[in-house]
């Protein structure tokens, strides 16, 4: 249960969404040309999406040459396991998708028939909506991970840092930040598995019969392979836990806080996958590292079983491996596959709150959008009347040093007929059917008539 705080906070969230959204249809802003270019878990397999994996190495020169393209004003590009996505802003969608298309082809080595083959693109306030929901979890396999939080607040420091947003995109992605924070604290939703590493350990300890009973190694020293370390002392720990890389010095760094029995050197792997059960591989490469045809001809005993779960992308473990006897892999989609059979769902509860908190969030990234555009046009009316009236008294008082009466009133006159000629004549041109008794309207309200 949650405590009484809590409750009172998702209700005044309820009743602030309710109120907003009521008059929504009055005072929101339709955001426009804003689009999002998405290949995810969705739309593509294991072996399509980690084409498009951008790597940390290859981000800078991304940004750099989305920055030149003149058809895009501003951009956040996240790449995690699960999707590669391109968050964008256009007054040309033609030529931006154009761009995008000569990025995965020029960067990534990926032929423009594949892109268009399994990309998604949405549009305006659809982008609003996924971004909320991707950033609490509402969009990941693993329902409700915390992990993808992190990964868009790390996208949104790199495009800072690029100088790459502007106000629409810098608006949005602190809004989300923000709710999806929320959604974390006030709600259980991420309470069990909150990434794919914590999955896969789980669904280990489901197949494989008690991970306290079995010999895990893992494969890597980053985020993810520390996450699956974490989450095996979580549930009690393993029978022996081992831990490989390529740079041993990282290892080192957190030997201790996750008790790791032992660490080898890389080229030792092939015979010590010989004394495992359970394989969980985590690293940052770029391309296959273990190999079924290296492993055979030292495997010593052909039936006992390993169970390999492959949770990189780009992947790190050759599919032949899953071709040899006893040994079954999974790779991300596999994964999620048995995953989704024996994860218990989370609660309607959840849900529901979790919802709640979105729609009050997205609310409130459309008044402060709404509010930035008043700000803006505010701004412009000013400038084009201060325009007017500097080039009318310009016109008007050369010169000349001093005016009697007649002469100031008819400076001011003239002012006053000039700032106001183009609003009358639209005014008078507008649609009497239509736009005429908005615009109508609207002028007697500011003008308190």
């Amino acid at each position: 249960m949650y405590s009484q705080k809590l409750q009172d906070n998702i209700a005044n969230k309820r009743f602030n969404a309710l109120t907003l959204n009521s008059a929504s249809k009055f005072v929101l802003p339709k955001i426009k040309d804003l689009y999002l270019f998405t290949i995810n878990y969705k739309t593509a397999p294991v072996p399509i999406r980690e084409k498009f994996a951008i790597q940390e190495y290859i981000l800078p020169t991304c940004n750099k040459f989305l920055k030149q393209c003149n058809s895009i004003s501003a951009f956040l590009i996240l790449s995690t396991c699960n999707r590669t996505e391109i968050y964008f802003t256009a007054s040309d969608l033609n030529n931006a998708l154009s761009s995008i298309y000569e990025l995965f082809a020029k960067e990534l080595k990926i032929e423009e028939k594949v892109v268009k083959e399994y990309n998604n693109l949405i549009s305006n306030d659809d982008v609003v909506h996924h971004a909320f929901k991707l950033a609490c979890g509402l969009d990941s396999f693993v329902m409700g991970e915390r992990q993808i939080l992190s990964q868009v607040k790390h996208a949104y420091s790199i495009s800072q840092k690029e100088k790459a947003l502007e106000n629409t995109l810098e608006l949005l992605f602190q809004s989300v930040i923000s709710s999806a924070k929320d959604v974390h604290k006030i709600t259980n939703l991420s309470k069990n598995s909150q990434s794919i590493s914590s999955a896969a350990i789980d669904l280990a300890n489901s197949i494989c019969g008690p991970i306290k009973t079995k010999s895990v190694m893992v494969l890597g020293a980053g985020k993810m392979a520390k996450l699956a370390l974490e989450h095996i002392l979580k549930i009690g720990g393993a029978k022996e836990t081992v831990v490989l890389n390529k740079s041993p010095h990282r290892v080192i760094e957190f030997a201790d806080k996750y008790k790791i029995d032992k660490s080898i050197p890389f080229e030792n792997v092939y015979e010590t996958i010989n004394d495992i059960d359970i394989l969980i591989v985590a690293t940052g490469a770029p391309h296959f590292i273990l190999f079924a045809e290296q492993f055979k001809p030292i495997r010593k005993d052909t039936g006992k079983e390993l169970f390999i779960f492959d949770i990189s992308l780009p992947r790190n473990i050759e599919p032949e491996f899953g071709r040899l006897p006893n040994i079954k892999l999974f790779d991300i989609d596999s994964l999620q596959s048995t995953y989704n059979q024996i994860n218990t769902s989370i609660s309607n509860e959840d849900l529901n709150n979790a919802e709640l908190i979105i729609s009050s969030g997205i609310t409130r990234f459309y008044e402060q959008v709404n509010k930035k555009e008043l700000n803006t046009l505010i701004k412009d009316i000013k400038q084009e009347v201060e325009a007017i009236r500097t080039e009318k008294l310009r016109v008007l008082t050369e010169n000349k040093i001093s005016f009697t009466k007649e002469e100031v009133d008819y400076i001011t006159q003239n002012i006053i007929n000039t700032i106001l000629h183009k609003p009358v004549k639209n005014l008078k041109d507008s649609n009497p059917n239509g736009s005429l008794e908005n615009k109508s309207d609207v002028l007697r309200e500011l003008f308190n008539l």
